[in-house]
């Protein structure tokens, strides 16, 4: 009896190791994905990234002013040329950077929406409510001065950016009346905004505040569909 199970081990060792010789004398090639590299790059950047409080109110920061640059560089070349063109009544058209299309374009890149106010209003539907006049409040006292982002509750946060009376170009709209603003032009504006306040500016002066409202939810899907960031050196 004692042989014979001596004799199945015996056999049982040697089946063992001849299965192992066997696998590890193949050469074994597995032929790779057709496109997996390109699979394997989609699938990191859609992978959830873990992002603090911290890291979202610095994204905002850098997404608001992105939107605020924008703005301000094609206001001002449409107002470079539209004055040139026709004049106040040319310009007045364009004097609404929140409606430019490229702004549009990263208002639903970022679940945002962009709004400008004022410290005297043109347009009364501009006025601001909440937290955003509480912050314009702090601006028009000197004790905020540059842009800044906080969070409004879980579901929103509130970028913020003052506006300033940068040139000749603002002047002619919101300067001294009969001084940059010829009064055949500050009727045109009048036709339009009856109740206007926003004259008597100058250079360097408040003018007023960009609002921006970033949906933290769309805005942090956006965060996660950005590609991280190779870290090798090169």
């Amino acid at each position: 009896m004692a042989k014979k199970m001596f004799n199945c081990r015996t056999f049982l060792i040697s089946i063992t190791f001849l299965g192992a010789s066997i696998v590890s004398g193949c050469d074994l090639k597995v032929k790779p994905i057709e496109g997996g590299k390109e699979i394997a790059q989609e699938v990191e950047r859609h992978k959830i990234k873990r992002l603090t409080q911290n890291d979202i109110l610095k994204a905002a920061q850098k997404a608001g002013d992105s939107v605020v640059v924008v703005a301000q560089q094609e206001l001002d070349a449409r107002l470079q040329e539209e004055l040139q063109k026709g004049g106040v009544a040319a310009a007045m058209a364009y004097c609404q950077p929140e409606n430019y299309e490229a702004v549009n374009a990263l208002e639903e890149k970022f679940g945002a929406t962009a709004q400008r106010t004022g410290t005297r209003l043109r347009n009364p539907a501009n006025k601001a409510g909440g937290q955003a006049a509480a912050i314009l409040a702090q601006y028009e006292k000197g004790a905020l001065k540059e842009p800044q982002v906080v969070a409004l509750n879980n579901e929103e946060l509130l970028y913020t950016s003052p506006i300033y009376i940068r040139n000749q170009n603002c002047l002619n709209c919101h300067g001294t009346i009969g001084q940059n603003i010829a009064a055949a032009d500050y009727e045109k504006i009048k036709q339009k905004y009856p109740t206007d306040a926003a004259t008597g500016y100058q250079t360097g002066e408040l003018r007023g505040m960009w609002h921006i409202t970033f949906r933290k939810k769309e805005f942090i899907a956006y965060l996660n569909d950005q590609p991280k960031k190779s870290r090798r050196r090169r």
